[in-house]
Protein backbone atom coordinates (compact mmCIF):
# COMPACT_ATOMS: atom_id res chain seq x y z
CA UNK A 1 0.00 0.00 0.00
CA UNK A 2 1.50 3.39 -1.09
CA UNK A 3 1.24 6.74 1.61
CA UNK A 4 -1.50 8.13 -0.95
CA UNK A 5 -3.21 4.76 -0.69
CA UNK A 6 -3.48 4.61 2.97
CA UNK A 7 -4.25 9.05 3.22
CA UNK A 8 -7.31 7.82 0.81
CA UNK A 9 -8.57 5.30 3.07
CA UNK A 10 -8.29 6.61 6.66
CA UNK A 11 -10.42 9.48 4.60
CA UNK A 12 -12.54 7.22 3.49
CA UNK A 13 -13.07 6.01 7.04
CA UNK A 14 -11.14 3.17 7.15
CA UNK A 15 -9.90 2.34 10.22
CA UNK A 16 -5.98 1.82 9.69
CA UNK A 17 -3.03 2.34 11.51
CA UNK A 18 0.73 1.38 11.19
CA UNK A 19 3.09 -1.08 12.77
CA UNK A 20 6.38 -1.27 12.23
CA UNK A 21 6.04 -1.99 8.21
CA UNK A 22 2.66 -3.26 8.54
CA UNK A 23 -0.69 -1.83 7.56
CA UNK A 24 -3.56 -3.18 10.00
CA UNK A 25 -7.31 -2.63 9.74
CA UNK A 26 -8.34 -2.17 13.39
CA UNK A 27 -11.75 -2.03 12.66
CA UNK A 28 -13.21 -5.31 14.59
CA UNK A 29 -10.54 -4.50 17.00
CA UNK A 30 -11.70 -1.75 18.27
CA UNK A 31 -14.18 -2.93 20.87
CA UNK A 32 -12.12 -5.37 22.30
CA UNK A 33 -8.88 -3.34 22.96
CA UNK A 34 -7.99 -3.82 26.62
CA UNK A 35 -7.50 0.09 26.68
CA UNK A 36 -10.65 0.86 25.13
CA UNK A 37 -12.05 1.91 21.64
CA UNK A 38 -10.98 5.90 22.26
CA UNK A 39 -7.23 4.72 22.34
CA UNK A 40 -7.73 3.34 18.59
CA UNK A 41 -9.93 5.65 17.36
CA UNK A 42 -7.15 8.38 18.79
CA UNK A 43 -4.76 6.82 16.56
CA UNK A 44 -5.82 6.01 13.57
CA UNK A 45 -3.70 6.76 10.89
CA UNK A 46 -1.00 7.15 12.90
CA UNK A 47 2.05 4.45 13.80
CA UNK A 48 1.20 2.74 17.05
CA UNK A 49 4.60 0.94 17.52
CA UNK A 50 5.88 3.05 20.39
CA UNK A 51 2.98 2.44 22.27
CA UNK A 52 2.72 -1.33 21.13
CA UNK A 53 6.38 -1.95 22.15
CA UNK A 54 5.63 0.35 25.86
CA UNK A 55 8.12 2.71 25.00
CA UNK A 56 5.24 5.71 25.98
CA UNK A 57 2.33 5.60 27.72
CA UNK A 58 -0.97 8.02 27.53
CA UNK A 59 -1.21 8.23 31.54
CA UNK A 60 0.82 10.95 33.24
CA UNK A 61 0.32 13.35 29.72
CA UNK A 62 -2.24 15.46 30.69
CA UNK A 63 -0.32 17.97 32.00
CA UNK A 64 0.41 16.86 35.57
CA UNK A 65 3.55 15.74 36.24
CA UNK A 66 4.12 12.42 38.66
CA UNK A 67 4.41 12.75 42.29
Amino acid sequence: MTREQFESAIENKIPLVLLDNLVLNVGEFMNQHPGGRFLIRHNIGHDISKYFYGGYCLEGNQGSKPA
